[in-house]
């Protein structure tokens, strides 16, 4: 009898659990698809080499400015060209006239320290890759560019990638583009784009 309501309990939870996942809206089921969608492969139509991008506007995307030295850019295949540059740190601002959103909002503030983030690049230029890690803090390099670090796996292809912050509610938020990671270790530095931390 006992078993026979514990398993009645069991195919109770699950049918919960379905019916969450069908009333629920898709984005709740991956808060990281509004960050996936925004971020777009960068590369060149006359040699090889690949970055990444992230769409904050129509025909408005942010990347890393060390990226902006391919030669005749494509940003999802179409022609992109610097709109501005930061003097200092490695961030830069293209026009791509034709890029439609999916887009993302820049956030209000950085993330609290130890603070789950999320970064999403082109791997390689072959793969779009989502990665995890945790906000460590900024940092200044001995040039002098300003960083936000964490602790997430990153590659070849995804500096100018974005970096989000993913709210309980499924918001995503940009707070930084991806600019590298040392030649050892598993932290990722970026250039902090969050409004209290704008390089701009």
């Amino acid at each position: 009898m006992i078993v026979r309501s514990l398993k009645a309990f069991g195919y109770f939870l699950v049918g919960v659990m379905l019916a969450l996942l069908i009333v629920l809206p898709a984005q709740a089921a991956n808060p990281f698809n509004d960050a996936r969608a925004a971020t777009r492969l960068l590369k060149s139509a006359t040699v090889q080499g690949t970055c990444s991008a992230v769409v904050i506007a129509p025909e408005i995307a942010l990347t890393a400015k060390h990226c902006t030295g391919l030669p005749d850019m494509l940003v999802d295949g179409l022609p992109a060209a610097v709109a501005r540059t930061h003097p200092t740190e490695d961030i830069a601002q293209l026009s791509v006239p034709g890029l439609g959103c999916p887009c993302v909002q820049i956030g209000a503030d950085r993330p609290a320290l130890d603070e789950t983030i999320v970064v999403v690049g082109y791997l390689y230029g072959d793969i779009k890759v989502t990665s995890r890690g945790e906000y460590l803090g900024p940092a200044i390099s001995p040039d002098k560019e300003h960083y936000g670090l964490a602790t997430a796996a990153v590659g070849p292809g995804m500096s100018g990638g974005g970096v989000y912050r993913v709210y309980v509610t499924g918001e995503v938020r940009l707070v930084g583009v991806l600019s590298g990671m040392p030649p050892q270790g598993n932290v990722a530095f970026y250039v902090e784009v969050s409004r209290d931390a704008a390089p701009w």
